[in-house]
């Protein structure tokens, strides 16, 4: 799910079910009129996609992802839709990252380049990155970046043009969520560890946007550790002061 700027709309593509069937539609939902519409079906069913809404072009950005049924195949293809005409496009470039699932994928709109970085089904610390315009994916060793993970979130913090990587699992034992903060430089190819004095904790599958308003992160809910246990917390991250704050309704 991706919210759309230029539709003002959130765009919502694939998942699975509680049967673990695939889905392949395609949803809009506008805020204004509260309404869900459903759109043209897109690229063949799959879960643990990643999207990001490319501002300069106009265009929701899909990579990667597992086809639905359990055990099945990973992919490593790249997907634009265009919300005006309703019309999803295999952009097939002449090279891909690997295949993956639960990667990190965020947009940075500074230099126009979807990034993505790590994921199940890989063990590349490498960070890619796709050009719309090119249709080209580039990629690059970083410095001092974290090891392979997956199920966290990377969210492009607009104005200090740093994609912002929270939690998720690392390394062999990817099944253990970290509790890491780490801030990915474009421009220089190099990641900075942050050291906030409080955290969300240890979590895995959680989500987080950025809101630009208040220059903030923004993180919902997530598995909390290696369990099955999931919280419905909220918290900011203001990488000006490298400072958490826990905003669940009822906190003090």
């Amino acid at each position: 799910m991706v919210y759309d700027a230029e539709s003002d709309r959130i765009i919502l593509f694939g998942g699975a079910d509680e049967n673990f069937e695939g889905e392949r539609t395609t949803w809009a939902y506008d805020f204004n009129t509260d309404t869900w519409t459903e759109q043209a079906p897109g690229p063949p069913a799959r879960h643990g996609l990643r999207m990001a809404y490319d501002t300069e072009s106009d265009r929701v950005i899909l990579f990667g992802g597992r086809s639905a049924q359990q055990g099945a195949n990973l992919f490593n293809d790249t997907w634009a839709y265009d919300f005006n005409t309703d019309s999803w496009t295999d952009m097939k470039p002449s090279s891909s990252p690997s295949r993956r699932t639960h990667h990190y994928m965020t947009y940075d709109a500074e230099s126009d380049r979807v990034i993505v970085w790590s994921g199940s089904g890989t063990h590349c610390v490498i960070v890619w990155a796709y050009d719309f315009n090119t249709n080209t994916w580039t990629d690059d060793e970083t410095i001092k970046g974290p090891p392979y993970g997956a199920m966290g979130w990377l969210a492009y913090d607009s104005e200090s043009d740093r994609s912002i990587l929270f939690g998720g699992g690392w390394g062999d034992g990817s099944k253990y969520a970290t509790d890491a903060t780490l801030a990915y430089d474009y421009n220089t190819n190099k990641w900075t560890e942050m050291k906030p004095s409080e955290v969300p904790g240890r979590l895995a599958r959680h989500a987080m946007v950025y809101n630009a308003t208040s220059d903030l992160v923004v993180l919902f809910g997530g598995r909390v550790g290696s369990g099955s246990t999931y919280t419905a917390e909220t918290w900011t991250y203001d990488l000006n002061s490298d400072t958490w704050t826990n905003v669940t309704l009822g906190q003090e």
